[in-house]
């Protein structure tokens, strides 16, 4: 699929997660996201979806502790960007994404500031 940009595509990826699973109404993502994915985030939201925003410690990282217990079968979707623009954090994403999967949960990442930068061997992944 084609989109006009990474907000648009982002955001499809999250809303056709939670349209495809109507009773799931739980959505994981960090609070250092790109403001498309925190904005959308804000609306569902309004609209009555619980939103785990996981922080980040003094160094960016995130606790992948917290993460495991936040997954359960009400949570739609994770959205977890790979490498952070501003801090140059990279996420354990493919970790992450094996969490999910373990769990039954869709898991999304926005990888614009990763591809071409560091290695991505999406092909070895477990998922």
């Amino acid at each position: 699929m084609f989109t006009s940009c990474g907000t648009e595509s982002n955001s499809t990826a999250i809303l056709s997660a939670i349209k495809a699973q109507p009773n799931r109404k739980e959505i994981i993502t960090t609070t250092v996201e790109h403001p498309a994915i925190l904005s959308l985030c804000e609306a569902l939201e309004k609209e009555g979806y619980t939103i785990h925003r996981m922080p980040v410690d003094r160094c960016g990282r995130l606790n992948l502790e917290a993460y495991r217990k936040l997954l359960s079968d009400q949570v739609a979707i994770v959205s977890v960007m790979w490498a952070n623009n501003e801090t140059g954090t990279i996420f354990p994403v493919v970790e992450m994404a094996e969490m999910a999967n373990a769990a039954g949960v869709m898991f999304h990442t926005d990888a614009v500031q990763a591809v071409g930068k560091i290695p991505m061997m999406l092909q070895d992944t477990k998922n």
